[in-house]
């Protein structure tokens, strides 16, 4: 049973997101987020009208979180680099904290119905618009050399949502060590040229 501290609503969604997680959305019916919860099957429908509300609720939640960071990351630093750093790093530590709620999104999107999927596809299409402005932006002011900004986002929004697929806290590395990792790879690849250290030859 999930804690009788949280609210209601609240142990509703987390017992949606546990079982959405381990089973999948249609596996997963409202008799056993309501059993998990510790209440009866009626009571769950004073708290949400149906199973896709819950759905819409997980993914609605975690994209907004996410695409509010990157928002603010855009408003309190200036410099590209910094910003992109930031972004990615922001990224990284919300899907490692949230790892079944994330998991969801990437997992379950085709269980969205009609308008639902419509909107959360909007806030997808924000976070991937953010990272394009971060990146048209350092290209724009000769930081990072020029690519095509919408493969460049989409590569770097996928690395760091793979993460929270095999990542596994307490393992060899830690969610710094990874993301300082990730940084690397992800910054040298588009600095230019003459930014980049030289590599030594022996």
């Amino acid at each position: 049973m999930l804690p009788q501290s949280e609210s209601m609503r609240g142990r509703i969604l987390a017992a949606a997101v546990k079982l959405f997680a381990e089973y999948g959305y249609h596996a997963a019916p409202m008799r056993d987020i309501a059993m998990l919860a510790g209440i009866q099957a009626a009571s769950i429908y004073h708290h949400y009208p149906n199973k896709q509300a819950l759905l819409v609720e997980i993914m609605e939640t975690s994209m907004r979180r996410l695409n509010e960071g990157l928002e603010r990351i855009l408003r309190e630093f200036d410099d590209p680099m910094q910003r992109l750093q930031e972004a990615v790093a922001y990224h990284i530590d919300l899907h490692t904290r949230n790892k079944q709620e994330f998991f969801i999104i990437d997992t379950e999107m085709r269980a969205l119905e009609g308008e639902n999927r419509a909107y959360i596809l909007s806030l997808r299409d924000r976070c991937e618009s953010l990272f394009q402005e971060i990146l048209s932006d350092g290209m724009e002011r000769k930081i990072f050399r020029h690519t095509d900004v919408k493969v460049a986002s989409y590569a770097i929004i996928s690395m760091c949502t793979a993460l929270a697929t095999w990542f596994r806290p307490g393992g060899r590395l830690t969610v710094q060590q990874v993301t300082a990792i990730y940084l690397q790879t992800i910054t040298h690849g588009l600095l230019l040229a003459e930014e980049r250290p030289q590599t030594q030859v022996e």
